[in-house]
């Protein structure tokens, strides 16, 4: 069965959105990110997050380390039911490669995010609620495609296919 890399990365970044969505579900519920405030415009009134920016990068790191590390390791895995005794990278690599790569990426696209979709002014990162989960959706969407897509490049690496008209001339 020939490798589809195009599959492994959409389910990768369905994946890293569900799995971003619920670390951050996770963190914000147990009292990583403790101030939940208001912002008043016009007469609309606007619940935000308003955490220090040192304790909000440190979630984002933590949580693409523990969510790429997941899936990098889910990705080999089904890689090797796929095809048991086809050539692939050992869990090691594969593992550690994830763990570097979603915090990578997550850093990259978050801090970014709160830049454009909020503010960051003394110390503290400050966004709409609505926002966060927009920014989280997609921040796991990219950081979870990318992983597993690498990640599936190197459990399951493409192989040179027997092609009878080259082998003829």
């Amino acid at each position: 069965m020939k490798p589809n890399y195009t599959a492994a990365l959409v389910i990768g970044g369905v994946t890293g959105l569900v799995m971003a969505l619920a670390l951050f579900t996770f963190f914000a519920a147990s009292g990583a990110v403790p101030s939940l405030g208001v912002e008043l415009d016009g007469s609309d009134v606007i619940p935000t997050f308003s955490a220090a920016a040192s304790a909000t990068w440190m979630i984002v790191i933590l949580s693409g380390l523990v969510g790429g590390t997941v899936i990098a390791i889910m990705t080999r895995v089904v890689a090797r039911v796929i095809e048991p005794e086809g050539k692939s990278v050992s869990l090691g690599v594969i593992a550690s490669l994830g763990a570097v790569v979603a915090p990578t990426v997550a850093m990259v696209v978050f801090p970014l995010g709160i830049t454009v979709l909020g503010s960051v002014s003394e110390g503290s990162a400050i966004i709409g609620v609505a926002d966060f989960v927009i920014l989280a959706a997609v921040t796991g969407l990219l950081a979870g495609g990318s992983v597993a897509w690498i990640s599936y490049i190197l459990a399951r690496p493409s192989t040179p296919a027997n092609d009878p008209e080259l082998q003829t001339a």
